[in-house]
């Protein structure tokens, strides 16, 4: 059901041109990411949009770098964003520490 959801809203014309730019991608799914962090006062449907916008974001960012990915294939949302930033994090997007602002050395 989430990824048929997900596949919808990723098949949808965005009203406004996203930036291709990699980093202005990241900077985008961070904006994401926080809002998902649990603040109370949200209600289901809020929830599931803020999860859907963050996803679609995860898989144009992964796109932008290269990373086969597929809203099909989120039958089972949570493995599949942890397989997809596992990905990312090999590819040196590392969201552990930047949502914290920490700073890890890059080989």
């Amino acid at each position: 059901m989430y990824s048929e959801l997900l596949s919808g809203v990723c098949a949808e014309v965005d009203p406004l041109p996203l930036p291709s730019s990699r980093d202005d991608l990241i900077v985008i799914l961070l904006q994401c990411r926080r809002r998902l962090q649990p603040h109370g006062g949200h209600i289901m449907t809020e929830d599931l949009a803020l999860e859907l916008d963050h996803d679609r974001m995860l898989l144009r960012l992964c796109t932008a770098m290269g990373i086969e990915s597929d809203p099909s294939w989120f039958t089972n949302p949570l493995a599949e964003r942890g397989r997809l930033e596992a990905l990312l994090r090999e590819a040196g997007v590392d969201f552990r520490t930047l949502d914290d602002h920490r700073r890890v050395k890059v080989a």
